[in-house]
């Protein structure tokens, strides 16, 4: 629950606790909206001077920050293909295999998480740039036998439209 609460409170955000006896407890989390940047703002901005190109596997199982991400994906100039959890992901990359340039991927889902996916992934082929895309940081990342060669890149969560532009412009650049 502590970690749940640093999260909370790294994002700016509350956690409201009502607990009565015999009935349970119940949690209400509020996090603040991101106001900056609207994905219609986004959408219809002009191009960005960076332009990426492949196709890139995104898999989020929230499926309002995967309609965000993949919108950012797509104006970045990329195709998308989706997946809501980690089996799902490795079923499409099989059957895509030569399209997919790089995955991005959430790591706390249900069915398969990311970090097994992560590994199933680098079984079929050890060089896929795999960007993780998480809200437990660095430390939760690591300790999941991930080397930190193996990650193409980390972005943590929430992001913004520039900050993923960056991180992909780097990962494709080293390509």
């Amino acid at each position: 629950m502590s970690a749940v609460l640093g999260i909370i409170n790294t994002h700016g955000g509350r956690m409201q606790l009502v607990s009565q006896p015999r009935q349970g407890s119940t949690f209400k989390i509020y996090l603040p909206i991101f106001i900056n940047e609207s994905i219609t703002d986004i959408l219809t901005s002009p191009p960005v001077p960076w332009q990426g190109s492949g196709t890139i596997l995104l898999v989020e199982d929230e499926d309002q920050i995967k309609m965000v991400v993949k919108a950012f994906l797509q104006k970045l100039g990329f195709t998308v293909i989706e997946a809501s959890n980690g089996k799902e992901a490795l079923e499409l990359y099989q059957k895509h295999v030569t399209d997919i340039t790089l995955v991005v991927t959430d790591m706390g889902m249900s069915i398969m998480n990311g970090y097994e996916l992560f590994h199933e992934l680098k079984k079929l082929n050890a060089g896929l740039p795999i960007i993780i895309s998480s809200g437990f940081g660095d430390v939760a990342i690591s300790s999941h036998n991930i080397a930190p060669d193996d990650i193409a890149g980390i972005i943590s969560k929430p992001y913004s439209f520039d900050q993923l532009g960056e991180l992909l412009k780097s990962v494709i650049e080293t390509l």
